[in-house]
């Protein structure tokens, strides 16, 4: 809710709490592109072993699936950071302790007899958005073709929910009660909701007058070689690609059968009932209102008699099994037992006394696997087109990671190659080459192969880096009519300054800001008041402006000058005042601070715990691995695709 305090409370610890692999699926849908979270794969099959907790091998592979979702976490809220500012801002070990915390905890409780059942794990499972289809119920077909996705097996996903599960049941004990009293939580809301208000004073650098002089030959040659960066073309990168894509792959006459067999209980035939139903809690109250029905009250009009809205009594279309969970088998049975239009009996369930009306009846009649053919040939061509998809790019990586070249790969796979132009870092051509470029800029200047992801699960591109074009400065007589300009405008934004450094004097001697800009010598944008509250300013999605900031930074009565964004003048600014608010005339707001705390202090007590567990049995850390690690996640980008 609030900026200062998100920046806070960044703990990966507390990730703990709540489900890594749980938070994965309900946040990013599907994932989001990892490659698999498998906690239980062996180290040999999952790329080495990172680090060692007694006998217990960790996978360096399943390590990676952690880097990989830090870093989309990251990017989330900040879309510019880059694969190698993640690693330069220490991204990697951040990640690798977080996943061998998790691991340890779960190794801990599996030492002192903390565990879960099947049963538990499955539920958890059946409650993940991404699992439930367009019925609200957990959608099998679903579960599989999203585990096809990713890469995963049911297995895999059972084990690391149940390890999920099992760091809840330790941490959350531990962390509940917790509370931030209202003495601590109330200044911050008063400082959050304290009005700063004051002024500023644009003085932007095309208000100055042009020099009347034009720029000699020695001055355009001095200006070019010491601003020589701006005409500097950036480095340039060839790229040599092979778009990959799904070989369709349709199912055979005994696949569709089998899988009409396996779903039977999907196509048989259905009855759906559109049901109202007045609840009472006492059985004589209930019969005497049936008998008004019965003496022709309509079922509405009855209902509005005992406090009712027609909305209050609808229930909608149920099924047989859906009533009885909303009532009670006898209910149930008795409800499907009538025909259109009629009232029930008074029946009885733990809710009270029921009186049920039938609206509608919906019946569907079993479907034949005729009818069902050409559904059931997409659902499963698109299954067996995304394995076929995933079993062919799971190939070209085994070939990329035992030293096939490019050329060798694409020829194996038969791909079409292609070349693209020189390409700058910030090319965005098409998807194609937005995809391409950051991978190939971020993997060094090697010509290694890998892989990028176009469209997930439907299209990916093999691709190297041809070579690479050293930035090169422009010759002067290209740019020269840009030095030109540029010189010009050097001299404008001097003017500025200067005029700008002399209201500055001014202003802080107590000249108004009206009669500075009256006094300026040129005509200057009017004053604009200025009037923000931390609150309002913590809602931004962006990144706040640097003169905003500095605006908070001043106390009453004081003034600042700032540059405005890229030469284009300079910002005079006066603090006048601060006007104090009531925190609990803002609906929420002191509970929202207390909120917040408690998150903090949450993930504070989570990561104690979670050294205190380390410590029991420290980790042994293969560092050579985490070098590989790094290496890996540099030279793919930050793909999942590896």
């Amino acid at each position: 809710m609030f900026a200062f305090f998100r920046r806070m409370t960044k703990n990966g610890f507390a990730m703990l709490l709540f489900g890594i692999v749980i938070l994965a699926f309900i946040f990013t849908g599907a994932l989001g592109g990892f490659s698999r979270f498998g906690g239980s794969g062996s180290s040999d099959k999952d790329g080495g072993t990172i680090a060692k907790i007694g006998k217990r091998k960790l996978s360096a592979s399943e390590a990676y699936d952690y880097i990989r979702r830090d870093y989309l976490a990251v990017r989330q809220q900040n879309p510019s950071i880059d694969a190698m500012t993640f690693v330069a801002s220490g991204g990697i070990g951040k990640a690798i302790s977080g996943y061998i915390a998790a691991k340890s905890m779960s190794e801990w409780a599996k030492n002192n007899g903390i565990g879960v059942s099947q049963k538990m794990v499955d539920g958890e499972i059946a409650s993940i958005p991404v699992f439930i289809g367009a019925n609200g119920k957990f959608d099998q077909k679903l579960f599989d073709a999203v585990l096809a996705q990713q890469h995963m097996t049911a297995d895999q996903l059972r084990s690391d929910i149940a390890e999920d599960m099992v760091r809840r049941q330790i941490l959350i004990p531990i962390v509940a009660g917790l509370k931030t009293p209202n003495a601590m939580a109330e200044p911050f809301a008063r400082m959050l909701i304290q009005r700063h208000e004051g002024m500023i004073l644009a003085i932007p650098t095309t208000v100055m007058p042009p020099s009347d002089k034009a720029p000699d030959d020695k001055a355009i040659a001095d200006f070019y070689k010491s601003h020589i960066e701006r005409y500097t073309l950036p480095e340039q990168r060839v790229i040599r690609y092979a778009l990959v894509k799904p070989d369709e792959v349709k199912p055979t006459e005994v696949q569709i059968a089998d899988y009409f067999k396996s779903h039977a209980s999907e196509y048989a035939a259905t009855e759906k009932r559109d049901l109202s139903q007045i609840i009472l809690p006492d059985k004589a109250a209930a019969e005497a209102l049936l008998a008004k029905i019965h003496g022709g009250l309509n079922f509405v009009a009855a209902a509005k008699t005992v406090g009712f809205s027609s909305e209050d009594i609808r229930l909608g279309a149920l099924s047989k099994e859906q009533y009885s969970e909303k009532a009670s088998p006898e209910a149930a049975n008795a409800a499907f037992s009538l025909g259109d239009g009629a009232v029930s009996n008074v029946l009885h369930s733990p809710l009270g006394w029921h009186i049920v009306h039938v609206d509608k009846i919906e019946r569907k009649p079993a479907a034949t696997l005729d009818q069902m053919r050409g559904e059931i040939t997409r659902q499963l061509s698109e299954s067996l087109t995304s394995k076929a998809m995933t079993a062919k790019i799971n190939r070209i990586q085994d070939n990329i990671s035992n030293g096939n070249g490019f050329s060798d790969i694409a020829h194996k796979e038969k791909l079409e190659v292609v070349q693209t132009a020189p390409l700058r870092r910030d090319a965005s051509d098409d998807q194609i080459v937005k995809s391409l470029v950051t991978p190939a800029f971020e993997s060094g200047k090697n010509s290694e192969p890998f892989v990028a992801t176009i469209t997930a699960d439907k299209l990916y591109a093999l691709a190297m880096v041809d070579h690479v074009i050293a930035p090169a400065a422009q010759p002067l007589e290209k740019v020269k009519n840009q030095v030109v300009m540029d010189i010009r405008h050097s001299e404008m934004v001097e003017k500025s300054r200067k005029l700008a450094d002399d209201l500055l004097k001014k202003a802080k001697s107590g000249v108004p800001f009206a009669q500075l800009a009256a006094q300026a010598g040129v005509k200057l944008p009017p004053v604009t008041p200025l009037a923000f509250r931390q609150l309002d300013l913590s809602r931004f999605q962006q990144s706040l402006p640097p003169a905003i900031i500095r605006f908070f930074e001043l106390k009453p009565g004081e003034v600042a000058l700032i540059p405005a964004p890229d030469e284009s003048g300079w910002m005079l600014m006066k603090m006048e005042r601060l006007v104090s608010s009531d925190p609990s005339k803002e609906a929420g707001l002191t509970a929202a601070v207390q909120n917040q705390f408690q998150n903090m202090m949450t993930g504070d007590i989570a990561e104690q715990f979670s050294n205190a567990v380390m410590q029991k049995s420290p980790a042994e850390i293969d560092q050579a691995a985490a070098v590989q690690l790094e290496k890996r996640f540099l030279s793919s980008g930050g793909s999942a695709a590896q």
